[in-house]
């Protein structure tokens, strides 16, 4: 690997619907981070209520969430770093959950 890609990290933030996408989309641009993909998502207690009638009765007990983005990427560590920074700023009920992992090995157009 080379140098350039020895500090490199696998990002991933789930952002439920509702909650402040626009704000994490501007976070993770303003941290650097420009080469990501946004997946649609949809929530376990969705998929209870419309698809699996005999959780039905339960549906006044699960969240109302009805799905989720996720957003992946691969970065630097000072990025995600960064993001992560910026994600903290954003109001505890508009937080997506964020994680980064090490990345061991990177093979992409760039390398």
């Amino acid at each position: 690997m080379s140098e350039a890609r020895r500090d490199m990290r696998m990002l991933i933030l789930l952002v439920q619907h509702g909650q402040a996408f626009d704000a994490v989309i501007n976070a993770t641009l303003d941290a650097g981070i420009a080469d990501a993909t946004v997946v649609e998502g949809q929530s376990l207690a969705s998929i209870m209520r419309k698809d699996m009638p005999i959780f039905a009765g339960l549906a006044a007990l699960l969240p109302q969430s009805i799905g989720s983005r996720a957003l992946f990427a691969i970065c630097a560590a000072e990025q995600a770093s960064t993001l992560i920074g910026y994600l903290r700023e954003i109001p505890k009920d508009d937080r997506p959950i964020a994680v980064s992992f090490p990345v061991d090995h990177y093979l992409g157009h760039d390398s």
